[in-house]
């Protein structure tokens, strides 16, 4: 799934994003991905399929930016399917105010995200 969902968002939008950092550079806007759970159905069949929560935190220089790239990446990846993904599903939308918002802006995205490994 990680491959697999940073693959699609990568060819999908026009700015960084990476897993678990911000990366090099200093261009925004740019993206990171965490995986902030992760539950797998079992059955006596064995393992079943897993739903994680994936956070996806877009930074930029302004608010307008910031935005504009969190609604990219929403578009592209609420109600997707394909591959090993068999949903993905926004199910929260934070706004990042810190001490630090003159430097950079933040939204943060959350998919509830049905796999399997």
């Amino acid at each position: 799934m990680e491959e697999h969902l940073y693959s699609l968002l990568s060819n999908a939008v026009s700015f960084p994003i990476a897993w678990g950092t911000l990366g090099s550079g200093t261009s925004t806007p740019r993206a990171v991905m965490f995986r902030t759970s992760g539950v797998q159905d079992h059955s006596m069949a064995g393992a079943g399929t897993m739903t994680s929560s994936v956070q996806i935190d877009c930074y930029g220089a302004t608010y307008a930016e910031t935005i504009s790239a969190s609604r990219a990446i929403k578009n592209e990846l609420a109600g997707y399917r394909g591959g090993p993904i068999m949903g993905a599903f926004l199910t929260a939308v934070r706004d990042g105010f810190t001490d630090d918002a003159e430097l950079l802006q933040r939204v943060s995205l959350t998919f509830s995200i049905s796999y399997r490994e």
